[in-house]
């Protein structure tokens, strides 16, 4: 469920960072796939980094000091 999330958050960010680049641009059309590619991206760096971040069980026991 947090990795639905997180895509739901990079989707709506990188469709605002889409409009605002394209409305600086001179207002063209509108590219809906690039962001939802980087939003993909974005979620599985997401997801890999909080993989390698998260501390295993034995860490967890307070067992720190062997």
């Amino acid at each position: 469920m947090k990795h639905l999330i997180t895509f739901i958050w990079a989707l709506i960010l990188m469709q605002m960072v889409n409009f605002v680049l394209n409305s600086l641009n001179g207002g063209g059309s509108l590219n809906f796939i690039a962001p939802v590619i980087i939003a993909v991206f974005i979620t599985i760096m997401i997801a890999i980094l909080g993989a390698m971040i998260k501390p295993n069980d034995y860490a967890r026991k307070g067992n720190r000091h062997i």
